[in-house]
């Protein structure tokens, strides 16, 4: 039968942790954390590129809607949509790690490229900077 005494050192006995197991823990958390905290790293840098490109597609936008107000706006109308109204930015105005640029090429009814004014004009969009990078297109007529 067992004392009091006995019971009570295996259930002490039977919680603690030798020294084998605490050097196994620490080599396996040795090998295993230096793979983990890389992948931590590669993830948070990633989550920053869907921020990066929705900054540029917001500037890009801006622009275009700039470029649709001109049109619509005043006398000049599809006369005032050219790149010497819309020039290039670089940095843009608060945003110093962004590029914009805009061009206008004249283009036919099949939107192919065509060397004078047919009454098309194709103008793109471009916003680089900080690993993003985005291009929108729109096509204003003469009418």
């Amino acid at each position: 039968m067992k004392t009091t005494r006995d019971r009570s050192r295996c259930r002490f006995m039977r919680r603690s942790t030798t020294i084998i197991e605490t050097v196994a823990a620490i080599v396996i958390l040795s090998v295993a954390l230096p793979s983990l905290m890389s992948a931590y790293a590669e993830a948070s840098h990633q989550s920053i590129k869907p921020y990066q490109q929705s900054i540029a597609s917001m500037l890009a936008v801006e622009r275009m809607e700039e470029i649709i107000a001109r049109r619509f706006r005043g006398t000049d109308g599809y006369d005032a949509v050219t790149t010497a109204n819309f020039p290039a930015e670089s940095p843009v105005s608060g945003f110093p790690a962004f590029d914009r640029a805009v061009s206008v090429t004249y283009v036919d009814a099949g939107l192919s490229v065509v060397g004078s004014d047919q009454g098309y004009k194709r103008v793109t969009v471009e916003v680089s900077g900080n690993g993003a990078s985005i291009e929108i297109e729109r096509v204003f007529a003469d009418f």
